[in-house]
């Protein structure tokens, strides 16, 4: 496995290790649910230096993007993030990913850490298409986000720009503790909060600084699940993957068939949408004791009828919930169904998803 530049500092503070995408993460480092809660009451740190970091350059670089992406990449402005999936021409999503332009012929790009190297080889090739250059830049960064309801003013005093200034998925490049830093307003968990790329010549210094002038705590890979489950933020591998339609996934909102010029999957997914999707991701809400995982069959009347992606027990809420990719026809709201734990059917309903939402988090 691979360590995390700061690997030693996550040891040293309590770091549970375990193995993900392919690196040694911490998975808490005192108790998951009380570090949930930190994130939802006031903030916290999360090292996702894992992930894959990518700058793409050239004179056509927004050509190559608009073919390769469902969203709308021609449509965004310097200084604006956007979200998209990264689409098979048979409309299975690779991976998804968010997008910066910097410039008409200049973006940043974050990927999966488990899709790291397809992703690579998948956007190397497109980009010699287009005359453009795909650098890796993961080895010389690392990445942070900072994540809670209280991070932007404690944040403030110590960035070049007020983060809650720039507006959702806006981002900024300016100085954080002394350290140049690529600070976007994105996250993973539901609340507002900041995303940071820095070189790591400087990464530890302001990660201290940030544990320690900002007292914020650092959060591990556990709470990070249920924080987006709560969210119902996708996970790849789970909500995710090669065999499924973003249409399939829970971010059909993400295509843009009208969009020109055409763009890998654009036929299949045009239509997969005519004929109308055969399976829907769904929110469930487990109504009998049990906890559901990924994996687990969901049922009507005795019938599988779909699959728990992601599921588990939700702090916030204080009950089980569950992620599931189930047949159109049980996916309506208020539709009840049962998911099968530990061999016996447990009653669950339909709900409207997220099953968690800050408002502040757009403000």
């Amino acid at each position: 496995m691979k360590k995390l530049p700061l690997h030693e500092w996550h040891v040293a503070h309590g770091g549970k290790m375990g193995e993900f995408a392919g690196h040694e993460m911490p998975l808490y480092y005192s108790k998951p649910l009380e570090e949930h809660q930190q994130v939802r009451s006031r903030g916290g740190l999360f090292d996702i230096t894992h992930m894959g970091q990518f700058q793409l350059t050239g004179e056509k670089a927004g050509d190559m993007l608009a073919h390769a992406l469902p969203n709308d990449v021609l449509g965004m402005t310097d200084g604006q993030a956007l979200y998209s999936p990264l689409c098979k021409p048979d409309g299975g999503v690779l991976d998804d990913l968010i997008i910066y332009r910097q410039g008409k012929d200049r973006f940043f790009i974050i990927v999966n850490g488990d899709t790291l190297e397809k992703d690579l080889a998948w956007l190397t090739g497109l980009a010699g298409m287009f005359n453009c250059q795909l650098d890796n830049l993961t080895p010389q960064r690392c990445l942070f986000a900072v994540q809670g309801p209280q991070v932007f003013s404690l944040l403030a005093p110590h960035l070049g720009v007020n983060p809650a200034s720039l507006g959702y998925f806006r981002f900024a490049e300016t100085t954080l503790f002394g350290q140049l830093v690529f600070l976007a307003r994105t996250g993973y968990t539901g609340e507002p909060g900041v995303e940071i790329s820095l070189n790591r010549d400087g990464a530890q210094q302001v990660w201290e600084s940030m544990a320690t002038t900002l007292t914020l705590p650092p959060i591990g890979l556990v709470a990070r699940d249920t924080l987006r489950l709560e969210a119902a933020l996708p996970l790849y591998g789970h909500e995710l993957d090669e065999s499924h339609t973003p249409w399939e996934s829970g971010i059909g909102w993400t295509v843009k068939l009208g969009k020109t010029p055409p763009f890998i999957g654009q036929e299949s997914l045009t239509e997969q949408l005519a004929k109308g999707a055969l399976e829907q991701l769904a929110g469930l809400e487990i109504m009998g004791r049990g906890i559901p995982r990924a994996g687990y069959p969901v049922l009507a009347s005795g019938k599988p009828v779909g699959v728990v992606t992601s599921g588990g027990h939700a702090p916030t809420l204080d009950k089980p919930i569950a992620l599931a990719r189930i047949s159109a026809e049980w996916a309506a709201v208020g539709q009840e169904v049962q998911v099968e734990i530990r061999g016996k059917p447990v009653e669950a309903r339909v709900v409207r998803l997220p099953f968690y939402k800050n408002p502040a988090i757009r403000k």
